[in-house]
């Protein structure tokens, strides 16, 4: 418990890490900079485990494609969405990504939904929409961009649960994830220059430090962190964790950075949560097409 509750924190407040960072920084910079001191932490740590890095070009192709969808977009328009929304919005709006990888097995993966399945990605959309104010007054055009963002986030992380579930399972945890990290730092690589060269970079000494909390932190270790708690407690209790990012980062915000409270985000996240025990029970797969479980 006590590793899963450091886990939230640290995801929760990796969003506090990212809105320091983006004020000054481009976002896929930021996207890129995280996932390369991310892959040093690991690096690090398969070299104390005497692990190496695969070898099989196909099991690469996997490899990038989920980071890819699972590092470079999301972690792209998480910062391109804070810089437009606050960091407590997008963690409640990012919170959807259950729903999107329940969505995803069941398209690409032939898994059966039940009703209550169904019910909970209504419930859980109809939060979401809630959270990111639709309809509101109060939403600017520049919002509602940051706000789909962040949902199309939680769609990347989606997709790439589902592809990691189905072609990554075969190898350590801590070798994927490592792997997974070098290639999204390879395809961030040149757009982070590129951005930087063209829009600027500031780094300050508060956002060196975001950026170094964010990598090392909230990518690296975090990510240990979350291997160890599957291993030990398995994917359906590990995963509460999803239940407790939005609450952490909901405070950080409001405490630290001063962002304003919409009641809204606490009735959405609401609905979102309710969305998410419905889905949370492991959906069926067709008898002919049972992929690895989480």
């Amino acid at each position: 418990m006590r590793r899963l509750l450091l886990l939230a924190g640290i995801w929760g407040c990796s969003f506090w890490f990212i809105k320091v960072a983006v004020e000054g920084i481009t976002p896929t910079a930021v996207a890129g900079g995280r996932v390369a001191l991310g892959a040093l932490v690991l690096l690090a740590v398969l070299r104390l485990r005497r692990l190496a890095l695969p070898r099989d070009p196909r099991l690469w192709g996997h490899l990038a494609f989920t980071a890819l969808v699972g590092n470079a977009i999301p972690f792209t328009l998480i910062a391109w969405g804070e810089e437009r929304i606050t960091s407590a919005l997008t963690a409640v709006l990012n919170a959807s990504t259950p729903f999107f990888t329940a969505l995803a097995c069941a398209v690409l993966f032939a898994e059966r939904l039940r009703r209550v399945h169904v019910v909970g990605l209504v419930v859980g959309a109809v939060g979401v929409t809630v959270a990111a104010g639709i309809g509101s007054a109060d939403l600017a055009r520049s919002s509602l961009a940051g706000g789909m963002a962040s949902v199309a986030a939680g769609a990347c992380y989606g997709l790439a649960f589902a592809w990691m579930r189905r072609y990554l399972m075969g190898i350590p945890p801590i070798v994927a994830a490592t792997s997974q990290l070098i290639a999204a730092s390879v395809l961030l690589a040149p757009l982070a220059v590129a951005t930087s060269v063209a829009s600027g970079f500031a780094l300050n000494p508060g956002r060196a430090a975001a950026m170094l909390a964010l990598g090392a932190l909230g990518t690296g270790i975090a990510y240990v962190l979350s291997y160890e708690i599957v291993a030990e407690l398995g994917a359906t209790r590990a995963s509460l964790v999803t239940y407790l990012i939005p609450v952490v980062a909901v405070a950080v915000g409001v405490a630290v950075l001063g962002e304003r409270f919409h009641p809204r985000v606490l009735v959405g996240a609401g609905l979102i949560l309710a969305g998410i025990a419905l889905v949370h029970d492991r959906v069926r797969p067709r008898p002919a097409r049972a992929p690895a479980a989480t």
